[in-house]
């Protein structure tokens, strides 16, 4: 009897141990990223290397879809207006943030009012002084007026500092170390500059995401580190990838893709010297070479990389084509001699050295401007400490930019004399009246006309040398169901592992 009953009690253990070790076996979906060390990841002041982070921990009012880069809806289910003037919001229900609040219209006004506030230094501060009054109807509405017609104001949300945030949340002194939002991932652990762990949000809204369990991202400082960490099976997912690891990491079996074109943008003051003289910064662009700045980039010119000297892209249709300048090494010299520099002059050019094609265009910058008596002292740093110490702090730099769906976007952000990212210094009233026109006009030829004056004005007194390149990001064979729009927003939550 005490055998059997021995037996039974050995049984019952063993039933027990096997489905406890099953339970222990079941393994978690684990995405794993190496992407850039981010300075600041409040909310509102945060700058472009917390993407991965941010946007998994927040969400925003609309998102891009990003097979079409239309805007669809994301905390918002629908919008209207009538007239451009009146924005109605409708808003998505039953959203919850990560500590059980519920999502609401006082969430949505707290969030654009928060851009006014004289102690944050909102980077969407300028846009949203559009907006005269917020009403809040119910939980779930919210009607915007706004001081002028603005057809496309719907764009302003897909700005990555206007993620919707909780009213009742302390995000002053909890937004650096406690992250809140209502996204598809909750904070688990933050490590300053060097990892965060992300988990699942069980509670999130979207039925069946994420579809990860978690998501660890590793801020690396370097470019070549991360593509090391790549190749060691260390991450999943690296992002900002060139041409030179792109051969390299194809040819090892990894895939490589690049969801869109992006910015390398020659900023040259306008308020310092030497670039406070149009002559000379017109005699920097009759040095450039676009075809030797392609062969620089291992690319091709108008294929996969491509110049203008305005602040957009090629392939967006707000673009206006002007005809290459040309290299022309004497009008330069002329233009310097003009200036008072006949025996040429000395300046330096600040760049992320670990950002892609940093070294290779700053390198075949100086070397294309040396023939008219440019000498340029190159100053490479590390992204984070260019960012924070020299960039909007140099006479001339080179800085990467993300596309924005709409040029208005970009337009108001870095090159309005009021735009909080003016790197290059402008300050042309003429360019302040035509950004003013392009947010404001409703009739799309118009519109088109507005853009064209402004190509035509940067290529006569701009402030910039606009070299487009392919943005890569290179991932593992098990990487499923990954996406980026322009907006740099990476979707995440679609995101997993399948071994």
């Amino acid at each position: 009897m005490k055998k059997s009953l021995f037996l039974i009690l050995m049984a019952m253990l063993l039933i027990f141990s096997v489905s406890a070790t099953g339970q222990q076996e079941t393994p978690k979906n684990i995405v794993r990223v190496a992407d850039q060390v981010p300075n600041l990841i409040t909310p509102g002041v945060w700058d472009g290397q917390t993407f991965s982070m941010n946007c998994t921990i927040y969400e925003y009012l609309v998102e891009l879809d990003p097979e079409t880069n239309e805007v669809i809806p994301c905390l918002a289910k629908d919008w209207s207006t009538t007239d451009g003037k009146v924005w109605t919001l409708k808003l998505q229900e039953g959203v919850k943030f990560h500590d059980g609040s519920d999502f609401t219209s006082e969430d949505v006004k707290f969030t654009i009012e928060r851009t006014q506030d004289p102690d944050l230094g909102h980077l969407q501060k300028a846009d949203f002084q559009i907006v005269e009054s917020i009403e809040t109807p119910d939980d779930y509405t919210v009607v915007l007026t706004l001081k002028e017609v603005r057809p496309t104001f719907i764009y302003l949300f897909l700005a990555y500092n206007m993620m919707m945030l909780s009213s009742d949340y302390d995000y002053a002194s909890l937004g650096e170390s406690q992250p809140m939002g209502t996204g598809a991932f909750k904070m688990a652990e933050l490590r300053p500059k060097e990892s965060a762990l992300l988990v699942k949000n069980e509670e999130y809204w979207v039925a069946g995401l994420p579809k990860a369990d978690e998501l660890r991202i590793y801020f690396v400082p370097d470019i070549d580190a991360s593509m090391n960490m790549l190749e060691a099976g260390k991450v999943d997912i690296a992002p900002f990838a060139t041409v030179i690891h792109k051969d390299r990491l194809e040819a090892a079996g990894f895939e490589v893709i690049s969801p869109y074109q992006e910015h390398r943008f020659v900023a040259l003051a306008a308020d310092r010297e030497p670039f406070n003289d149009n002559r000379v910064r017109q005699a920097m662009k009759y040095c450039m070479d676009p075809e030797v700045l392609a062969a620089a980039c291992q690319g091709e010119l108008g294929v996969d990389i491509f110049y203008n000297e305005s602040p957009i892209l090629n392939n967006q249709s707000q673009y206006y084509d002007i005809p290459f300048r040309g290299q022309d090494i004497e009008k330069a010299k002329e233009l310097l001699a003009e200036a008072g520099y006949p025996n040429g002059l000395s300046v330096e050019l600040y760049y992320g050295s670990d950002h892609p094609f940093g070294k290779e265009l700053t390198q075949t910058i100086k070397e294309l401007a040396a023939p008219a008596g440019f000498d340029v002292q190159l100053k490479g740093y590390s992204r984070d400490v260019y960012l924070s110490q020299y960039w909007m702090n140099a006479p001339m730099l080179l800085t990467g930019w993300g596309g924005r769906p709409d040029p208005s976007m970009l337009l108001m952000l870095a090159y309005h004399s009021e735009g909080p990212w003016n790197e290059s210094h402008i300050n042309e009233p003429r360019v302040d009246e035509l950004i003013g026109k392009i947010l404001a006009e409703v009739d799309d030829t118009v519109r088109q006309g507005y853009y064209d004056e402004l190509a035509k004005v940067f290529y006569d007194r701009g402030t910039i040398l606009n070299i487009q390149v392919p943005y890569y990001v290179a991932l593992r064979k098990e990487v499923k169901d990954y996406s980026q729009p322009m907006t740099f927003v990476t979707r995440y939550k679609e995101t997993y592992i399948s071994e």
